[in-house]
Order: structure tokens, then C-alpha cells, then sequence
């Protein structure tokens, strides 16, 4: 689940910010990695893969938005001319 969020966190991360962004984003990663294992009755130092996994997806979800920005400027051109005509 962590995984995912953090996945869809850098794809939004992606679309308007720049890359350092990502070492703070990696950062709360750890951070949400170390929370999530406290909570479910672990150790406080979870496994090395699941912080890995959650600061790759979140990684690859910022590239993820990066490649979709053209596409995300042009699919709000478009609304913003069709739904409130001046």
C-alpha cells in the first residue's frame, strides 16, 4: 500500500515540481516506511526492501508525471476552452 501511495505521490510531484523535490520526497519516504512498520508492531528499523520499494515507486512515479506534462497542459487547455467559454 505504501508502495502505491508513493508511486501516485511522485506522479503528482512530477507534474510541478522540478527533480530536487525528490530528496525530500525520499526522505518522507523513509520516514512513512519507519511510521508504517512502528504501527503494524514491528521493529522501528523495517526491512531494507521496503523502504527501497517505496523510494523506487516513488521515483518512478515522478518520471511518470514528468512524461505526462505536455499531456496534462493540453488536457487542461482543452477543458478550460470547452467548459467556460468567455
Amino acid at each position: 500500500m505504501l508502495t502505491l501511495l508513493a508511486c501516485g505521490t511522485g506522479m503528482v510531484l512530477g507534474l510541478y515540481f522540478s527533480v530536487l523535490i525528490l530528496i525530500p520526497f525520499s526522505l518522507l519516504a523513509v520516514g512513512a516506511s519507519i511510521f508504517s512498520s512502528w504501527c503494524t508492531g514491528h521493529s522501528l528499523s523495517p526491512s531494507s526492501n521496503d523502504m527501497l520499494f517505496s523510494i523506487v515507486s516513488g521515483q518512478a512515479g515522478y518520471m511518470l508525471g514528468l512524461t505526462a506534462r505536455e499531456a496534462y497542459g493540453r488536457v487542461l487547455a482543452r477543458f478550460n476552452t470547452t467548459l467556460f467559454p468567455r
